[in-house]
């Protein structure tokens, strides 16, 4: 039987097209969506971090089945191995294992690869018991991250937005620490000229995560800020002495003898899954590429990325263009990149929107990648579904959309029309 469209079930499409449109092509109405999504979705989604993944139904256990806190339970386990005079012990395979099943159960499996200086933070979260070390986790790194995404934007409505992306939803139910991350980059790169001390601080604290830590001191050489740099290398000394007076230097020891496991689990045997993994390295082994092409894709993006970041801010760059430009390029520098860890792209995004706003509006791709960046929920299903990597696609999209802007800002700058800005 055929079936027609009546007049006002077309004017009705219509209708509704027209204003998606209007909502994708209007600065204004885009971003008053956004405060109504965000009013809508972070309720919810504090609400199903506390009920689903902070309770379950018998202890140590969330409503899903799963271990409280997820990937948190490690953490804690190692936290709770360094308060015990036991520092060494995650960085022993087989005795970390142990630890993990008598703590939470055989299904609860975890390499630690962080260095010494994460135990400190570890050893905090392990004064609690499982499940408030978890909640309180979840709010730290979401209270850090909000007020990072606010001193970001000068407004918490644009924060609230942020907070409303998936990546947030993926890094507070697993309990890791990509808040964190995106939070003291998102600070430190606010602080920079102003409170370069605080900058440095800041950067110095990412010593957790090396990968990611790299890349602040670098862009401080280069361009000459050394009050940032003697902060942040300050206080990864202090990090560093504090390990050793607490736990003694058998974890440093056994950190260093680990580095070869950490490789074979993490980039040989991806034994956390090549869907989890979001950068150039993983994308290559996921699509059933050699090793050696993997490494080499991942270098070049490394460089591509550095040479970039550095030419930024090398030149003089308005600080929103570098700051996205540095967050950006941070995700794509590393061979192991977790979807969480995609973190810094969310508050890379801020820092576009704002120049964009200073620049007279969004272009088009610009507005796409807005529209695209939320189906990051998505991002590891469809890798492991197609073999395709969608967050290095993400990573990649922003990144190319920092470079566009960065492009556009500089370029009259440089032709002398004094309207850089």
């Amino acid at each position: 039987m055929h079936v027609t469209a009546t007049p006002a079930g077309r004017d009705r499409f219509g209708g509704l097209r027209a204003d998606f449109a209007d909502i994708v092509l209007n600065d204004a109405r885009l971003l008053a969506f956004g405060r109504r999504a965000a009013l809508f979705l972070v309720p919810l989604v504090l609400a199903i971090i506390v009920v689903l993944f902070g309770t379950g139904p018998e202890p140590r256990r969330n409503w899903y089945g799963d271990f409280l806190g997820n990937d948190f339970a490690q953490v804690w386990v190692a936290g709770r191995a360094a308060l015990e005079g036991r520092g060494a012990e995650p960085y022993d395979l087989a005795r970390h294992l142990a630890n993990l099943r008598d703590a939470f159960g055989p299904e609860c499996r975890f390499a630690w690869h962080y260095p010494p200086v994460f135990l400190l933070p570890a050893a905090a979260m392990a004064w609690f018991d499982p499940q408030a070390g978890y909640l309180v986790w979840c709010a730290l790194s979401a209270a850090l991250f909000l007020l990072a995404v606010r001193a970001a934007a000068g407004r918490m409505d644009i924060a609230f937005i942020a907070f409303a992306h998936p990546l947030v939803f993926c890094n507070l139910s697993y309990g890791q620490n990509g808040l964190f991350t995106a939070g003291l980059m998102t600070l430190g790169l606010v602080a920079l000229d102003r409170h370069p001390r605080l900058a440095g601080l800041c950067f110095g604290l990412l010593a957790y995560k090396p990968q990611f830590a790299a890349l602040a001191p670098l862009l401080l050489i280069a361009t000459g800020r050394l009050t940032a740099l003697a902060a942040c290398a300050a206080t990864v000394l202090a990090a560093c002495l504090a390990s050793l007076a607490l736990f003694g230097v058998a974890p440093w020891l056994g950190f260093l003898h680990s580095l070869g496991e950490t490789n074979r689990i993490i980039l040989q045997n991806a034994a956390a899954g090549l869907d989890l993994n979001a950068s150039a390295f993983g994308a290559v082994r996921l699509a059933g590429g050699s090793t050696a092409l993997a490494w080499a894709l991942q270098i070049t993006v490394t460089l591509a990325a550095l040479a970039f970041v550095w030419r930024v801010w090398r030149g003089g760059a308005c600080p929103e263009i570098r700051a996205a430009a540095f967050l950006a390029a941070a995700p794509l520098m590393s061979p192991y990149v977790p979807i969480y860890d995609l973190a810094p792209l969310v508050p890379a995004t801020v820092f576009l929107g704002l120049a964009a706003r200073k620049a007279g509006g969004f272009a088009g791709h610009e507005r796409v990648l807005l529209a695209v960046s939320p189906l990051a929920a998505l991002l590891r299903v469809g890798a492991g579904a197609t073999g395709f990597s969608f967050g290095l696609a993400l990573a990649l999209a922003t990144f190319g959309c920092v470079a566009w802007r960065a492009q556009r800002v500089t370029r009259p700058a440089a032709a002398g029309s004094g309207t850089a800005a």
